[in-house]
């Protein structure tokens, strides 16, 4: 039997029924489903969570992590038990002991984000809803694709951070950045859509949504190659942020070390 302090929790979930990952009084959220479900295993071992990434309301993930710190030493299997009993759409991957020194954040070498969406005036199918946006407009992809290209490499991204504090550092590596025609073989899946597929290290809070909604202003003619550049140059006050609907966005990777 083995037993530890800390567990390295790997998991997936469909964001659709949820107000994000961070636990939220009266809201529901991963995070409150996942520490209710250690509740019922862990009683009289205080614990904590962390999760890798928070994302936001109705996003999904294929791929995630959360650590599992406890008061007091446990087992694996009780623990593998408890999160057993967790809903239907939030499904644990794997379980690992880990050191008591493990630090989550300090082991992440990448995080993969996935916006799907569809254009045009196809009417989307309800079953689609929870994981692609749709925009009637006619979108410009081939400008939309240019643009994506142009976010991969190290900006400023003050003008693409949801509330920015001022003492949050805006510098950030986007290791890949590109627009793909959607492939599926799903009867549901329309027939003009696309995926913008970016890679970092790290992403600010609504990075990933205003980045989407700069190419979507891009595609429609509302701004221009040269804005994008310049808007990675950091804080713009005129900067027009357009935050992008959060049932598109799916993380699809957690690379750790």
């Amino acid at each position: 039997m083995q037993i530890s302090k800390r567990f390295l929790v790997k998991l997936m979930y469909l964001g659709f029924r949820y107000h994000g990952v961070q636990k939220q009084s009266h809201f529901n959220t991963i995070q409150a489903q996942f520490e209710k479900a250690l509740e019922n295993v862990l009683k009289g071992n205080a614990f904590k969570t962390r999760f890798s990434s928070r994302t936001d309301a109705l996003v999904s993930s294929l791929e995630s992590y959360a650590l599992v710190m406890c008061e007091k030493e446990m087992s694996l299997e009780d623990l593998t038990l408890g999160l057993g009993k967790l809903p239907a759409d939030i499904k644990i991957i794997d379980i690992k002991n880990v050191s008591d020194k493990f630090s989550l954040q300090e082991n992440i070498l990448s995080k993969t984000y996935h916006y799907s969406f569809s254009c045009g005036d196809e009417v989307m199918h309800p079953f689609v809803a929870p994981h692609m946006a749709h925009y009637r407009e006619k979108l410009d992809i081939t400008l939309m694709e240019k643009g994506a290209k142009i976010f991969q490499g190290k900006h400023n991204f003050k003008n693409y951070s949801h509330k920015p504090r001022s003492t949050w550092s805006f510098e950030r590596e986007i290791i890949t950045s590109a627009l793909e025609p959607y492939q599926s073989l799903s009867i549901y899946a329309p027939k003009e859509a696309y995926i913008f597929k970016v890679t970092s290290k790290g992403f600010l809070r609504g990075q990933m949504r205003l980045m989407m909604g700069s190419l979507l202003r891009l595609g429609l003619h509302e701004m221009s190659l040269s804005d994008l550049e310049h808007s990675l140059k950091g804080g713009d006050e005129n900067f027009v942020k357009w935050l992008a609907p959060s049932s598109g966005l799916l993380l699809v990777n957690t690379q750790l070390k």
